[in-house]
């Protein structure tokens, strides 16, 4: 019976990993038509879940642990909240765009912005629960990586301490996130964090793949 390699769950982590962070960036920042820019957002959640799905069958063969399947289940999670973020973010804009342009009889365009604001707080809500899910994930993926015979535990670490902050700040200024309070929001410290964890596992192949995991 063939099974699945190591080395075929690296790749999966490792290539899903950086196509979900640069279907992101592309997203946000390349000058893509609108439907293109669009597919570019929807596929990042997809793309990191299939991510998280290889790690954690790259680091179960060493050593497996409950830590390990709390944190990839966190992760899976939350990557299918922040999809429905996504959506409910762009579909949103979209409505509000295609209202303005509307005839919209006695509503005036402050009463609109006044909607636009209380209907866009559901995505914010939202964005509250993909950075808890994504925090828990994270912190538990660290806490794995302190004690993996095959991880670097100063990434390990450092991921303990950006989630801890992630879920501290989003809670100290519950309902509202950070960023819109003025304060510093960790995300993007989180996000750097898995695409240096992505590189890492890209120039670390040979520790993972040279050599067939005890039991395998």
């Amino acid at each position: 019976m063939q099974t699945i390699s190591v080395k075929q769950w690296h790749l999966l982590a490792v290539y899903c990993g950086i196509a979900a962070f640069l279907s992101y960036f592309l997203a946000a920042f390349a000058p893509f038509p609108d439907k293109v820019a669009l597919l570019l957002a929807f596929a990042f959640g997809p793309l990191f879940m299939l991510s998280s799905l290889g790690l954690f069958y790259l680091l179960k063969p060493w050593k497996d642990s409950i830590n390990l399947r709390i944190a990839v289940l966190f992760n899976i999670v939350a990557t299918a909240i922040l999809t429905m973020m996504l959506v409910v973010q762009l579909a949103g804009q979209e409505f509000h765009r295609q209202y303005k342009a509307a005839d919209r009889g006695s509503v005036s365009e402050e009463q609109l912005k006044w909607m636009y604001k209380e209907v866009n707080s559901v995505q914010l809500g939202m964005d509250i629960a993909w950075d808890i899910f994504i925090s828990l994930g994270t912190f538990f993926l660290g806490w794995v990586m302190l004690k993996h015979p095959k991880t670097n535990r100063i990434i390990g670490i450092l991921g303990m301490l950006f989630s801890v902050l992630l879920l501290g700040f989003n809670l100290t200024y519950f309902p509202s996130p950070p960023v819109e309070v003025g304060s510093i929001d960790f995300g993007p410290f989180v996000a750097l964090w898995y695409l240096v964890l992505m590189g890492w596992l890209a120039v670390k192949h040979k520790r993972f793949n040279g050599v067939e995991a005890l039991g395998n």
